[in-house]
Parts: structure tokens; sequence; C-alpha cells
């Protein structure tokens, strides 16, 4: 990899991670196959502007940062999801002691 600096790294993910919303509020419109290989294209994209040549062992462990990023990220939306289901299940419970 370049000589990297925290305000250029932060300024490329910044771009890239841009683009990346964009294909997150589309992610329905699309495919789970096409969802792969726009995010292989996004995780390419940010690896390459730090400098990481493709096939490089930069490039991989890149690569696979960015897919465990992306994991953390899907594993954090789920507990908030299941932290919201089991707050709205309780709330339900409350209400329902209430009333008898």
């Amino acid at each position: 990899m370049t000589n990297l600096t925290p305000r250029s790294v932060f300024t490329k993910l910044r771009t890239y991670g841009g683009a990346g919303a964009v294909v997150a509020a589309l992610g329905g419109c699309v495919s789970p196959g096409q969802q792969t290989v726009a995010n292989t294209q996004q995780d390419q994209g940010v690896c390459s502007a730090m400098g990481a040549n493709y096939g490089s062992p930069a490039h991989t462990q890149c690569m696979l940062q960015q897919q465990q990023r992306r994991d953390q990220e899907q594993l954090l939306l789920l507990e908030q999801a299941r932290i919201a289901q089991e707050t709205a299940r309780l709330a339900q419970e409350m209400r329902e002691n209430r009333e008898n």
C-alpha cells in the first residue's frame, strides 16, 4: 500500500462510501447476485483507492477487511431489529397487563 494518512483514508472511504450508500438505497431493487457484484466492485474500488494493487497480498487483505466490515454492519442491523422487536413485545405485554 502507499503512504496513507488518516485524512486521506477518510476522504477515500467517504467518496466510495457515498457510492455504497446509493447501492444500499437501491438494495431492494436488485437480486442478491447483483448486490454481491456491486459489493465486490465497491470493495475493489476502496482497496484500489487505498493503493492496494489487484492480486497483491495487500489487496486480498483489504478485500477481506471490507467483507468483515459489511458482515459487522449486517450483524448490527440484525441486532437492532431484534432489540426493536423485543421492545415492542414487552410494550404489548405491559399494555395487556394494565388492561387486566
